[in-house]
């Protein structure tokens, strides 16, 4: 096999199937494109993090007909709900999780769909978003959300469709992006879909979901949640997601806060992160 042969990614590989297959019929391809890249790697979590998750209250609930894992921490005080990321699990939250409860807080968090002890195989943002607008209607009004990539995005778009009523009073968004525009360009690059391919996934995606991608702006829905105190924050060297995105999202978040962090990366569990986001979500409790 030559060097240049060993350089082509999978996905760029996957990327020309699809672009040639795109080129006679446009629709198939579209599925299939829609059908990968909803299709996470579901990671066995590490073994401190299945300690921390024995520590739960663990319960399944069926919400859009899949089974879902449901941890609980505490039951008494005011409720925080965590999301993590994209092939990620609530394991993610062990630092986190444990001094909201010292603090006096219960915790909610889950694995999305298609990860950690979650029923399903593929995975959308949106299907992620049903699951916490669920739980802040189970649990809620919850005082604060904590959300991590696509877990903050996911977050976002669950409090833009939930009655205000609902919605916690201050929510963590941790390396997110501002809009599913922002997902498609990222895979766009990856695999160097084609125009024709791209357009017929953007037909595929309205025939899906009931609108375009363009559709799906979480820096539109930003602008509708004044009332949610939120913190941003994100690193200026994140390789995942561009620090511009929280930008974007701050600017869109009436009375929103952005800190820009540096050399944390994309996961953000660096114990001064860690610090900054409890002392944010602690404000008004007595400990």
């Amino acid at each position: 096999m030559s060097k240049n042969m060993k350089s082509i990614s999978p996905a760029r590989i996957v990327g020309a199937l699809l672009n040639t297959l795109a080129s006679v019929a446009p629709k198939w391809a579209a599925r299939i494109a829609f059908y990968l890249f909803g299709l996470p790697r579901r990671k066995r979590p590490k073994p401190v993090e299945e300690g921390f998750l024995a520590t739960s209250d663990l319960h399944f609930e069926v919400i859009d007909g899949k089974k879902i894992a449901v941890y609980h921490w505490g039951f008494r005080g005011p409720v925080v709900l965590l999301a993590h990321g994209w092939e990620s699990q609530a394991g993610r939250w062990r630092k986190v999780a444990p001094l909201l409860v010292q603090a006096g807080f219960q915790v909610i968090a889950a694995d999305a769909p298609a990860h950690g002890r979650s029923a399903g195989r593929r995975f959308t943002m949106l299907k992620y978003a049903d699951v916490l607008r669920a739980l802040l209607q189970r649990y809620g009004p919850v005082d604060a959300i904590i959300g991590h990539s696509v877990g903050g995005a996911a977050s976002i778009w669950a409090m833009g469709t939930i009655s205000p009523a609902l919605r916690p009073k201050r929510a963590v968004i941790l390396a997110s992006f501002s809009a599913l525009q922002t997902i498609m360009d990222s895979a766009r690059k990856s695999t160097g879909a084609c125009d024709t391919l791209m357009a017929a996934l953007d037909r595929h995606i309205e025939k899906v979901t009931g609108a375009r991608i363009e559709h799906y702006s979480l820096a539109r829905i930003a602008e509708k949640l004044g009332e949610v105190e939120a913190l941003l924050i994100h690193d200026r060297h994140d390789r995942v997601t561009d620090v511009r995105e929280s930008e974007i999202l701050h600017r869109a978040w009436p009375g929103s806060r952005l800190l820009a962090t540096e050399g944390y990366g994309h996961g953000l569990t660096a114990p001064q992160v860690v610090d900054t986001v409890l002392e944010f979500v602690y404000q008004d409790v007595i400990c």
